[in-house]
C-alpha cells in the first residue's frame, strides 16, 4: 500500500524571506523586424517590417547592390535608384525576389549550403555615389549561442 502526503507551506507565517530581482524590460521586435533573408533554396525575401519602412508594395520593381567586404546588401527603388548597368528585380506578393538574386548574392558573398539561411538586419539608409539605398548587414549564425551537449 502506498501512502501519499501533502505539505502545505503557508506563505503567510513562512520566515523565509524575500529576494528581491531587478526586472529589465525586453524590447521585442516583432517577427524579427526589418531584414532580409536568404532562405536554403537560395531565394531573397524581404521582410514585411521592410516593405512598410521602404514603401515597398508587391510587384514593384527594386535594385539590388552587394557590398562583399562587409557581407552588406543595399536596396533601392527602381525610380529612385540612377544606377548605369543595374537590372531591377520585381518583387512577388509574399515579398520574394526570387531566386536569381539570391543565387548572385550567395555566389558573390561565397556563402555555403552551412551558411544558409542567412539573415540580413537591416542597418539603415546610406547614400552612396548619389544613390540612396537602404542597407541590411548580415547577421552571426552564433545568435543563439552555442549547443550544450
Amino acid at each position: 500500500m502506498f501512502r501519499i502526503c501533502c505539505v502545505i507551506i503557508s506563505l503567510k507565517h513562512s520566515k523565509i524571506g524575500r529576494v528581491n530581482m531587478p526586472f529589465e524590460p525586453l524590447k521585442l521586435a516583432k517577427h524579427g523586424g526589418s531584414s532580409l533573408t536568404i532562405d536554403v533554396q537560395r531565394r531573397l525575401r524581404v521582410s514585411r517590417a521592410a516593405m512598410t519602412e521602404l514603401k515597398l508594395s508587391a510587384y514593384q520593381y527594386v535594385v539590388i547592390s552587394v557590398d562583399v567586404e562587409n557581407k552588406r546588401i543595399g536596396l533601392a527603388k527602381q525610380e529612385l535608384a540612377k544606377v548605369p548597368n543595374a537590372s531591377a528585380v520585381k518583387i512577388d506578393k509574399r515579398g520574394y525576389l526570387g531566386t536569381k538574386a539570391g543565387k548572385e548574392i550567395v555566389a558573390k558573398l561565397a556563402l555555403t549550403g552551412a551558411d544558409l539561411p542567412a539573415k540580413f538586419a537591416d542597418i539603415g539608409w546610406e547614400d552612396q555615389n548619389g544613390v540612396r539605398w537602404r542597407g541590411f548587414e548580415m547577421e552571426s549564425k552564433d545568435y543563439f549561442g552555442p549547443i550544450a551537449e
